[in-house]
């Protein structure tokens, strides 16, 4: 990849990074030659995926800016039964106090660690390098740590994609069939890095009270290209067609006039990530106090350089013999032969998003005395306010009567074959070509004013949440049983604002501020097109919720426990699915649009359990749980015709109301008469019966499978250590379709992770580990299995490290 181009993008965010940054990926690289590294003498904890922002999935990529659904299965981790949120705890889960890691510093601390790594992918079969430092210092009272990442990765992954289109059935208009009708064969390389630093420092002014203040810093850079072949075959006119033994799904499909649409994108994305915390803490062996002060700054930006050719006047067929990569022939041309490919659009955009967090905290506690047992009572007051500005630009270039070819953009690029070898795409546009290209050759290219200033506002908005709240919690641990109560106090309130556009005769521009001009690239573009109008719409919600809470255990015996709780949780939306907005893409025919209406999540949550422990058996828990859900979100997808071209239209809405119920189970157990020095397994399994109510059918709730199992197991020795965490879940409903037959269903996922670390000396260690050995794909369907949608595969990672510590 060009360290030119990626220099590039990092040069529009503000300059001025310190310099100690530099120097510090200096160091952290130059570690991958010159490091060693420390022993492990403690359980290997397992890693949080953003703690190597490289090697996460392509679904995580993409849901970097999202929060997390809590009722999802994929979030589930593998802990003890029923997790329970007291009134302390935000309704979501939220505390800033979360995003920091390190702990109160130790005195007389005097140590330091480094790290040296390489990393590969056995697809892109690329060694990249990285490194960590690690440092703790005590002077007095001042107790200082300082922590360091730098990782980096290229990979490949390869993944087909398809639309399915509703038409009538071949010789029976009366009933509707589902067409493939723009199946996708890409693949992606990604080139990452990733620097990340974590910093605390503690005052203790004297043996009750400490100050502290802590930070974290995160830079992070991807470049990523695309080489996608898609058959438009939705576009031609069918000539021949069978109906599957399902009676819904069209196989063997033949069709003339039809079109390939070769699309390639290079995008590059530089996020920095900034926060802070300083707090003042009081602590006795009776009372407690907390007192501070939060302020975080995202600003993610991205740069899509998207090109799209065409190839018209096509035969073409499909078969869906095997579903997971249906096979599709042209059968009057060579898909392989780029010359009558002809450049149709190519639209440069830079999208800038950036968050302002800021919250305060109060925690107070104090021990009393209730029934001759102490018991704690806290209460604490906590605001915290999200802002999140979204700015967009897109220039639009079509073709001119002047046109060129893809083999002119080629340079020398060959054919690549994907999906573990399975078929064969053409050679892609060397990317690097194209803004020169561009500049030389400004005859072949017409620049659309009015297509990018719509597509340029539909990005730009604005979105601010804002959340109030107290609370009340006591609890007591009594002879053989022990309770928790807690009341929380929760005001929410939100404003956006986002872009409208439509038809003069909408009346658009009398929903808002109208939108008079817009900047792309430089260029001021004047609204002065007839045939659209362009407004700012405001929107904004208020709303508040009080969350009880209750937990109670008893003690039936010394071996085992029953366990009961209740608590009550807030589920709000996305920050940017309340804007109101409609983004169309023409070129991937797809509409996204906002829903201003939206209502945040209720789940009340009830668990009963038993807790049994034992030296020979371990600790075995089991119980059941109900979770009462309204006005749950999904992801709707629905068809809407424009300009008599059929488009997917996708938006978040929110359903009626649910239930998960169900049963959990865990075991964990540690061995330490084997000849080992420890054997430690834990085993979680979940069960989940669910259903979710639409206004006009039931479905199972989304995100949320019937199974899911996790296996961690650690053996360790003297000198050497072992770990594998294993993840299966079974399949689950995605996004939710205009009826039964469209809705999207994720299979079975099975993830499977290991590593292993020897110790030399007291000093020094190694450790190899593997994510993702199996690959197994990330693949969903539309309801029938036949229907594949998605079928991508992320490859399997290593990485091998040398740490020293002295």
């Amino acid at each position: 990849m060009s360290s030119d181009t990626r220099k590039g993008l990092r040069g529009l965010k503000a300059v001025g990074t310190p310099f100690k940054l530099s120097l510090l990926s200096v160091i952290l690289t130059a570690l991958s030659v010159t490091g060693t590294t420390s022993a492990q003498t403690t359980a290997t904890p397992v890693a949080r995926p953003s703690d190597d922002a490289t090697n996460q999935s392509a679904r995580e990529r993409d849901r970097i800016l999202l929060k997390r659904n809590p009722i999802a299965s994929e979030y589930q981790g593998n802990e003890t039964p029923g997790r329970f949120f007291s009134a302390v705890t935000d309704a979501e889960g939220v505390d800033f106090r979360g995003q920091f890691r390190l702990s109160k510093g130790r005195a007389a601390a005097h140590n330091a660690e480094i790290e040296a790594n390489l990393s590969y992918q056995d697809v892109a079969r690329q060694y990249t390098p990285g490194g960590s430092i690690k440092l703790a210092k005590s002077f007095d009272r001042w107790r200082l740590q300082f922590n360091a990442q730098r990782n980096s990765l290229e990979r490949i992954v390869d993944f087909y994609e398809a639309r399915w289109l509703s038409i009538d059935a071949p010789e029976a208009p009366e009933q509707q069939a589902l067409l493939l009708g723009f199946p996708r064969y890409s693949q992606d390389q990604f080139d990452t890095t990733s620097t990340n630093m974590q910093w605390r420092a503690d005052y203790v002014l004297s043996q009750h009270t400490y100050f502290t203040y802590e930070g974290m810093s995160t830079n992070y850079d991807d470049i990523a290209t695309r080489n996608r072949l898609e058959y438009q075959i939705g576009a031609g006119t069918i000539d021949s067609a069978e109906l599957g033994d399902d009676d819904s799904t069209l196989s063997d499909v033949s069709v003339s006039d039809s079109r390939i649409r070769r699309y390639f994108h290079r995008m590059e994305t530089a996020r920095d990530i900034h926060r802070h915390r300083l707090g003042v803490n009081y602590e006795t062996d009776t009372s407690a106090f907390e007192a501070g002060i939060y302020y975080s700054r995202w600003v993610n930006e991205r740069l899509w350089l998207p090109w799209n050719f065409v190839d018209q006047g096509l035969t073409a067929n499909y078969s869906i013999d095997s579903p997971y990569l249906p096979a599709t022939t042209v059968t009057n041309a060579d898909v392989f032969d780029t010359s009558q490919s002809w450049f149709a659009n190519y639209r440069p955009t830079l999208t800038t998003t950036t968050d302002t967090d800021y919250a305060l905290v109060t925690d107070w506690s104090q021990q009393f005395k209730f029934a001759g047992r102490p018991v704690w009572v806290g209460s604490g007051i906590t605001w915290r306010n999200k802002e999140r500005d979204n700015d967009n630009y897109r220039s639009v270039y079509t073709a001119t009567d002047n046109r060129f070819s893809l083999t002119q953009v080629l340079g020398s690029n060959q054919a690549v074959a994907i999906m573990e070898d399975r078929t064969t795409i053409p050679a892609g546009m060397d990317l690097l070509l194209g803004e020169t290209y561009l500049a030389a050759n400004h005859e072949q290219f017409n620049f659309n004013p009015a297509q990018s200033f719509l597509e340029s506002i539909q990005d730009i908005y604005t979105s601010e949440e804002t959340v109030s709240s107290a609370y009340i919690d006591a609890y007591q641990q009594r002879a053989s049983w022990f309770w928790r109560f807690g009341l929380r106090y929760e005001k929410t309130k939100t404003s956006t604002r986002g872009a409208v556009s439509g038809p003069t005769e909408a009346g658009i521009a009398n929903l808002g501020d109208q939108i008079t001009s817009v900047d792309v690239a430089g260029l001021t573009i004047e609204e002065t097109f007839s045939h659209f109008d362009a407004a700012f719409v405001e929107g904004g919600n208020s709303y508040q919720h009080l969350l009880p809470s209750l937990e109670l255990r008893y003690q039936l015996s010394a071996s085992t426990r029953f366990k009961f709780n209740y608590f009550e949780q807030l589920m709000r939306p996305q920050y940017f699915d309340t804007v109101r907005y409609r983004r169309i893409n023409p070129p991937t025919r797809t509409i996204t649009e906002g829903s201003p209406d939206l209502e945040a999540t209720t789940i009340i949550n009830w668990f009963a359990g038993l807790e049994y422990t034992h030296t020979h058996v371990g600790k075995l828990y089991a119980g059941v749980y109900y979770n009462n859900i309204a006005d749950f979100f999904y992801d709707s997808r629905v068809t809407e015709e424009l300009d008599g071209i059929v488009y997917d239209v996708t938006r978040v809405e929110n359903g009626k109301d649910g239930f998960i119920r169900g049963v959990q189970t865990y075991w964990s157990q540690q061995f330490t008469d084997t000849g080992l020095t420890l054997i430690d397994i834990t085993a979680s399994y979940t069960y989940s019966d669910t259903e979710a109510n639409l206004a006009d059918r039931s479905i199972a709730m989304p995100e949320r499978a019937e199974h899911r199992l996790m296996l961690n197991l650690l053996v360790k020795n003297n000198q050497w250590q072992y770990t594998t965490n294993l993840a299966w879940q079974s399949e689950a409903l995605d996004d939710v379709g205009a009826d039964a037959q469209q809705d999207t269903i994720r299979e079975k996922v099975l993830s499977w992770n290991q590593s292993f670390s020897w110790r030399f000396s007291e000093h020094l260690s190694t450790k190899f580990s593997l994510n993702n050995i199996l690959n197994y794909p990330d693949r969903s369907y539309l309801s029938e299995q036949k229907r594949v949608v998605n079928n991508l595969y992320s490859g399997t990672t290593a990485k091998l490290s040398l740490r020293y510590t002295f």
